[in-house]
């Protein structure tokens, strides 16, 4: 009888270890954290907002094209106050002429029409009364207060005069100056 009984007592000791077991995993379950799908470091980098295979024209008050940016992707960012562009293509018109640029990246910031572009910049600047210059830098940076072009970092202009490097070239869009600076190199070929 006193084995039944030790047995007994060691079947409902199981039992209750069972149980108790049960009840602390249960609790420690509905008390754990919930996991989000997304990390939060994820949602705090993410746009406010994207929009794919964008295209944006804007037109004078006469209703004449100004200007088209196209890119494959913009990322919209609140908090910054700046739209991200993947693979931005711009082209601008004007009187004297019209200037086209893209790159891998690019940023516009809130209000304003400014445009940095990054990445395997290159722009191109056609002259209604001279030949078209090229551009090509890390970053070409469009600066609309005095309509020009700054490209920056492995800047080189190509012209029909040759080929010129420097640290910055600033070209104007409605005239013909050109201003570099920095380590200015170039190579020239005479006309025959």
């Amino acid at each position: 009888m006193l084995n039944v009984n030790k047995l007994l007592s060691l079947k409902s000791l199981t039992i209750y270890t069972v149980i108790l077991a049960l009840v602390i995993f249960t609790f420690w379950y509905g008390v754990a954290p919930t996991q989000n799908l997304v990390r939060t470091e994820s949602l705090s980098t993410a746009p406010d907002y994207f929009i794919t295979k964008v295209t944006v024209k804007e037109f004078d008050n006469n209703g004449f094209l100004i200007e088209t940016i196209n890119a494959d992707q913009t990322l919209h960012y609140i908090s910054q106050s700046k739209t991200l562009l993947e693979k931005p293509d711009v082209k601008r018109l004007s009187k004297s002429g019209s200037w086209s640029a893209k790159a891998d990246k690019g940023v516009i910031e809130d209000g304003s029409n400014d445009i940095l572009l990054t990445e395997n910049a290159s722009a191109k600047k056609t002259y209604l009364t001279s030949e078209d210059i090229y551009l090509n830098a890390d970053s070409v940076h469009y600066l609309d207060k005095d309509q020009s072009l700054t490209s920056r970092d492995n800047a080189i202009l190509f012209s029909t005069q040759g080929k010129t490097s420097a640290d910055t070239i600033t070209t104007f869009i409605n005239s013909e100056e050109v201003i570099m600076t920095g380590s200015v190199r170039g190579k020239y070929e005479t006309a025959h």
